[in-house]
């Protein structure tokens, strides 16, 4: 018998053997999710309230009856689910009244499903002034930036207060829409960015005409953490010496996951002029 039939029957022997295995996943019970964020912006806040899903399944799974409030000690803020009845912001809740945070002011967010309270508190904390934004060209624009022209990069410059410990999100826009990438979470620690910020660059790109913009969020220590924590999962890259994920730190009691975001932002924009 050639060695080519003993390998044609070995390989239909295990074509004949193959069995469909469903994996038996231990299916934990749904957790709450909270994501919520309150800045000295004097708008309309929101909090976004959900439960996780089991692992075969897909999709979101908004909670859309949850009794939510904010306080500082002084003021209660009552929040209601989604007043407009738009279907996209279904499990979104959102203050019955405009208000800005204060600096300095602890804020309370107490989110009620079932009967059970879900709390965390967290303190407003100032942020650095943006003294401009540049515009130069980006060193090595990549090639489906440059078939749309996006060849400009925007540098931030700011002051970075030396006496006090602080930590920063940076958000960026084109043309007054948010610019969001999956696998990148842009904060950051006075440590890594020195007494000043001296062009820190824009990780996107912009084309001649277009506006662009940041802002900068201050962030607490635990803020800053549970961002950390989610780049590193959103990073991984699963191999088998990769660290087993885990879900991000945050301060939620009754095991709620997510964040309690209360933060002072600052904005600049530019149009990207030569």
């Amino acid at each position: 018998m050639n060695r080519l039939f003993v390998l044609l029957i070995a390989v239909f022997g295990l074509i004949a053997c193959e069995e469909v295995v469903d994996l038996d996943i231990n299916q934990s019970t749904p957790q709450i999710v909270i994501e919520g964020l309150l800045t000295n912006k004097d708008t309309t806040h929101y909090v976004k309230v959900s439960r996780s899903i089991q692992f075969y399944e897909s999709g979101l799974n908004p909670v859309t009856d949850a009794t939510i409030t904010v306080s500082n000690g002084s003021q209660v803020y009552l929040y209601s689910h989604n007043p407009g009845a738009v279907d996209s912001l279904n499990g979104y809740y959102f203050s019955d009244v405009a208000y800005a945070g204060s600096i300095g002011e602890a804020y309370t967010l107490s989110v009620n499903v079932g009967g059970i309270e879900y709390m965390a508190t967290d303190t407003l904390k100032n942020v650095t002034e943006i003294d401009s934004l540049a515009v130069v060209l980006a060193p090595n624009p990549d090639e489906d930036d440059e078939a749309e022209g996006r060849i400009y990069q925007v540098l931030l410059f700011a002051e970075e207060p030396p006496a006090t410990e602080d930590f920063y999100q940076f958000q960026f826009f084109r043309n007054d829409t948010l610019i969001t990438s999956t696998n990148n979470v842009y904060v950051f620690d006075d440590d890594a960015l020195g007494d000043r910020l001296d062009g820190l660059p824009s990780p996107i790109l912009f084309k001649e005409g277009e506006k662009a913009g940041v802002e900068i969020y201050s962030l607490t220590k635990e803020q800053y953490l549970f961002y950390t924590d989610l780049s590193n999962i959103l990073n991984s890259d699963g191999g088998m010496f990769s660290p087993p994920p885990a879900n991000p730190r945050n301060t939620f009691t009754n095991n709620a996951l997510g964040l309690w975001q209360v933060s002072a932002v600052r904005e600049g924009n530019v149009i990207i002029v030569p």
